[in-house]
């Protein structure tokens, strides 16, 4: 006990002055010697992933307790996607995953906690957490802000891609103004993370298969009453995990990261986790880039088309057994971690016709794939399990935009027609700055009728929502001066989601001989100026250094 971080900061007669600043909490000797526990939840009163978690943290807290350790709970920042969609807002999202790291890591190491339960809600709170946790390698638990149950108007089942795309059917005159608001109303009947594969719903299922969460944590639905026994649960777990010394850098290996991966690529998960699994790797000391997830993706079958890609919904893959029953079908496939081979194993008790059987899969290769080629030298991301057939292999002219609103007002104002590739540029993690989400233009796309016969190309990235043929992630972004830089209105651009291509019908010496695209104005001062100075492409997983 005397070697306990906590203990060494806290006790004895040369600290009286920091025990004297925790008595004015209110906090009591006993609980000053008791081993302490850091509870970082991203509760706030702005999205419904986090408006609940007070009391998610709450039960936590009893489960700390129960254990016999203290609880400490510190508030931690969630840009929302959501809310910032297809506007500037988006631009300071994903920088927030590196502020959410560095703000765990500040707390927890400034104040010599124990141990560490991280309670997130969204899509960039999972990844920097986590993030940030890694940096502390101490005994780490991480509870998820939950799925909702699905949305329902008129017996129609809804999500949140349903009301983006809805905006298009407006412009398309397919619906109007008062039937969109009825959509607005209905698709999220309560808190959580929604009822889809989004990128926070993606990550909380890497989370639990790499074994830092409980069984059930990573798709069990908000605010339920089995959500806040996994949270109890949670707290008493990371007092067990402290007694063993299970620290997360030991949790978190490359076979960790690499099973999460296929557990993502099953379920035709975000696309998102190409940058948030190698962020992950990177703070863990370990490797995991774009070719293990190429190599991944070609080897992992899909057996679950999760929304938008197909129809099952987050609830509805719990209720079969979510990553418990997954993990057990995926067995032969896994690589042996340090706590993912008990899990798999596990008797989840699963409900056949949601997760197809390995040997009879829905897909052969995962439902992501990275393209390379002429337009991508470093790599292209792309969803490729929400993709119409006909798009599979597809050459069209380019129609070139500097930015997604110039984009949108195109796509809403009937200038983009069928077989056309739209390319959005300087949009990318330096260039935008920031590195935005291209779901205002992927759902007009969609809204518009398009979803068929249109492809959209972007050094931008999508939203879990996002599907249809969009390829994004393109490196090297146009700010670094790669090919996208160069593309012309016209250009004849090939996708090949079979043979993994992605090209520009141009040769390198006359792409190259052209005047690359001028470019966004990037901030001098603040956030965003810093960012784009540090962040590295998206194949690096867009972390930053030090410069």
């Amino acid at each position: 006990m005397n070697s306990r971080r906590s203990w060494v900061r806290y006790q004895g007669t040369d600290r009286a002055f920091a025990r004297s600043w925790f008595y004015g909490t209110g906090r009591t000797e006993e609980e000053l010697r008791r081993p302490l526990v850091a509870v970082a939840c991203a509760w706030n009163e702005i999205a419904a992933e986090n408006v609940h978690l007070e009391r998610v943290a709450r039960r936590v807290k009893d489960g700390v307790l129960a254990a016999g350790a203290t609880p400490m709970e510190f508030g931690v920042i969630h840009a929302t996607d959501v809310l910032s969609e297809a506007s500037e807002g988006m631009r300071y999202v994903l920088p927030a995953r590196e502020t959410i790291a560095d703000s765990v890591e500040l707390m927890v190491q400034a104040h010599a906690f124990d141990a560490l339960v991280v309670i997130a809600g969204g899509d960039k709170v999972t990844p920097g957490m986590l993030m940030g946790a890694l940096r502390c390698e101490l005994p780490t638990v991480y509870v998820y802000a939950g799925t909702t149950e699905t949305g329902v108007l008129d017996g129609e089942e809804l999500s949140w891609e349903t009301v983006f795309e809805g905006i298009g059917r407006v412009h398309a005159g397919e619906i109007d103004a008062a039937q969109l608001a009825r959509l607005e109303l209905a698709q999220m009947p309560g808190a959580g993370g929604g009822a889809s594969a989004y990128t926070g719903n993606t990550m909380a299922l890497c989370a639990e298969a790499m074994g830092l969460s409980l069984p059930g944590a990573g798709s069990v639905v908000a605010g339920s009453a089995e959500h806040l026994r996994i949270a109890y649960a949670s707290g008493r777990e990371i007092v067990s995990l402290l007694e063993k010394e299970l620290t997360i850098d030991q949790v978190v290996t490359s076979e960790a990261i690499r099973n999460a991966a296929r557990v993502a690529l099953a379920v035709c998960g975000s696309t998102n986790i190409s940058l948030h699994l190698p962020a992950i790797a990177h703070e863990a000391g370990v490797k995991f880039d774009w070719h293990d997830f190429g190599s991944l993706a070609a080897s992992t079958p899909t057996l679950v088309k999760l929304r938008p890609s197909g129809e099952v919904s987050l609830p509805q893959f719990h209720r079969a057994g979510g990553v418990q029953a997954l993990l057990r079908e995926l067995a032969p496939l896994l690589e042996d971690g340090a706590r993912i081979r008990p899990v798999a194993d596990a008797d989840p008790g699963w409900t056949e016709g949601v997760i197809a059987p390995l040997d009879e899969p829905l897909d052969t290769t995962g439902g992501l794939t990275v393209l390379r080629g002429s337009l991508a030298p470093s790599g292209a991301i792309v969803k490729s399990g929400g993709v119409p057939a006909q798009l599979l292999r597809h050459t069209g002219p380019a129609k070139v935009f500097e930015n997604e609103e110039d984009a949108i007002v195109a796509i809403h104002g009937g200038r983009i027609h069928s077989g056309d590739v739209v390319v959005i540029r300087n949009e990318g993690p330096r260039g935008g700055p920031g590195f935005r989400e291209m779901l205002g233009a992927t759902a007009a796309i969609v809204g518009m009728g398009l979803a068929e016969t249109v492809v959209l190309i972007t050094d931008g990235r999508f939203s879990g929502a996002s599907h249809g043929a969009a390829i994004g992630y393109v490196c090297p972004e146009a700010a670094s001066g790669g090919p996208i830089a160069f593309v012309r209105e016209g250009d004849q651009v090939s996708i090949d989601l079979v043979d993994g291509r992605l090209d520009i019908d141009v040769d390198e010496a006359t792409l190259r001989a052209r005047t690359p695209s001028p470019g966004r104005q990037v901030p001098e001062k603040g956030v965003l100026a810093r960012y784009a100075r540090s962040v590295s492409e998206a194949c690096d997983g867009a972390v930053t250094t030090n410069q």
